[in-house]
């Protein structure tokens, strides 16, 4: 007797198993990841800033120096199970400055990756996230500047115009970062008229330190190709406000890129990679006031891709296997989505420093994928892609850090100096910051594995705790905690999940 049956459930059930292997095989990868990314947007931020504030009027200027930073993390898969990596991470810097107006600055970075898998090796990191990890040359820039060649030969201050220019392999944030924040091969021309900021840029991703939001592609996290330029108009003729906009446009170097998922089930699916994007973005930047301030930013996304290779609703019969076939041809999609971010920050003035910080950050997403990222699994054929993906980088939490793709995240966060009045911890801080995850469409998947049906996704606590202990030496904890709405998650995949870190570092 003949019997038939719809596999539609038991494909997507493949496209989601091979997703969750995947996902344990990177998910605690990814969160030191995500961790190493919010130091390196501080780290940039905190750059930009003394460079932008120091004058450099002097012939000559040459300094050098260095850190070491031992790390520790611990970090749970979905299933609570422990991942240990201990990283130690020696930083050293070249700055040379001639004339007022070129600056060069080099850093090398040798970093080694430590795990411990604990009984999880078949699902842990790759290979290459173990040992020492490259590049070795993390930053190295060159910058040019006018107005600071004009004021070293002793020329009138350039109030009005102005022309800058910077190139080299850097961390580079465009706008608030949602669209693109990353290590970048990128040079960037600014030209000032009066009031007006013009900003140009070209950069291409830089290969091992970019880990790519389709996670099905070969060489996602050490090979990532993908080209971006764009202008950005910046306009300070308000006090305490600067608004911009800017077009971005990304082209994948990757494209065409081909391979076959699952090969040992029926044959596997044929997969080709292509994902060419731009991005439309509208914000600002300042203060209401001298204790109040915010940043904020509305991206709108369009372009092209290729949809979900997978036959999601194949007949077979279970005595031959024979049928349609597991795999359907590719077509091209197109983009249609949306981001935005707002942020506001009270600070008051107080002897402890005390802040409140507060953000809002949402995505849209596409029910038509099985993956808020991905090819295989992705945009089902016939559909336009409202899912937004970009290689730009939010804080979203330290536990669960997803993409904003598909999510509404509300967040508000405290910190202060609590022993500001006692001399040897006036440098000690400590914050706390909650966020909520609620999705968008409730039958859209997100950056992290989830059942669809349910919108309510869970809750994070994070902890950190930054003293500087001296001028040289800074401890840095910081621990997240995820509680789960069980229904929104598959079995054994709905427990609470803890991220530790703790590091110690020495500058000199």
């Amino acid at each position: 007797m003949s019997r038939t049956f719809t596999v539609g459930t038991a494909t997507a059930a493949l496209a989601t198993i091979f997703a969750t292997t995947s996902a344990w095989g990177q998910r605690a990868a990814n969160l030191a990841e995500n961790l190493q990314r919010q130091m390196d947007v501080e780290d940039a931020t905190a750059r930009a800033a003394y460079f932008r504030d120091t004058p450099i009027a002097d012939r000559l200027l040459l300094d050098v120096g260095g850190s070491f930073r031992y790390g520790f993390y611990e970090i749970q898969t979905p299933r609570s199970q422990d991942q240990w990596l201990q990283q130690p991470d020696l930083r050293l810097y070249m700055l040379a400055e001639l004339d007022g107006a070129h600056r060069f600055f080099g850093r090398l970075r040798f970093e080694y990756n430590q795990w411990d898998f604990n009984g999880t090796r078949t699902i842990g990191p790759d290979t290459n996230e173990e040992g020492w990890q490259n590049p070795l040359g993390e930053i190295y820039w060159y910058q040019f500047d006018l107005a600071g060649l004009v004021a070293s030969q002793g020329g009138e201050p350039m109030r009005d115009f102005n022309v800058v220019f910077k190139g080299g392999r850097q961390y580079y944030i465009w706008g608030s970062g949602l669209v693109l924040s990353n290590y970048m091969y990128a040079a960037q021309l600014d030209i000032t008229l009066g009031d007006f900021v013009a900003k140009g840029m070209y950069g291409e991703t830089a290969g091992h330190d970019t880990v790519d939001y389709d996670t099905t592609r070969p060489g996602f996290d050490n090979d990532t190709d993908r080209a971006y330029a764009g202008g950005m108009l910046e306009y300070r003729g308000i006090a305490g406000h600067r608004p911009y906009a800017y077009y971005l446009t990304q082209r994948d170097g990757n494209g065409g890129q081909m391979t076959v998922i699952q090969p040992g089930v029926l044959g596997g699916v044929p997969t080709t990679f292509r994902y060419d994007s731009n991005y439309l973005g509208f914000g600002s930047v300042g203060s209401l006031g001298p204790s109040l301030i915010y940043r904020a930013e509305l991206v709108q996304q369009w372009g092209t891709t290729l949809s979900d290779p997978l036959n999601r609703n194949p007949v077979f019969t279970p005595e031959t296997l024979a049928g349609q076939p597991l795999a359907v041809p590719q077509q091209n999609a197109s983009i249609n989505a949306q981001a935005a971010l707002i942020g506001l920050t009270w600070l008051a003035r107080d002897e402890t420093d005390f802040r409140i910080d507060v953000q809002y950050v949402v995505g849209s997403g596409d029910p038509n994928r099985l993956d808020s990222g991905t090819t295989f699994g992705g945009i089902a054929p016939n559909n336009t892609d409202r899912a937004f993906n970009a290689n730009g980088y939010v804080n979203t939490g330290l536990a669960l850090a997803p993409s904003p793709t598909n999510l509404s995240i509300p967040s508000i966060g405290f910190s202060l100096n609590p022993l500001a009045s006692v001399p040897a911890l006036r440098d000690l801080r400590y914050g706390i910051t909650g966020y909520f995850f609620n999705k968008v469409d409730g039958n859209a998947p997100i950056s992290v594995l989830t059942r669809p049906g349910t919108a309510w996704i869970g809750g994070e606590l994070d902890q950190t705790l930054d003293w500087r202990i001296s001028s040289d030496l800074n401890l840095n904890i910081r621990y997240g905690i995820f509680w789960p709405n069980k229904d929104a998650f598959f079995p054994g995949e709905n427990k609470v999940r803890q991220f530790f870190y703790v590091g110690m570092t020495y500058a000199f």
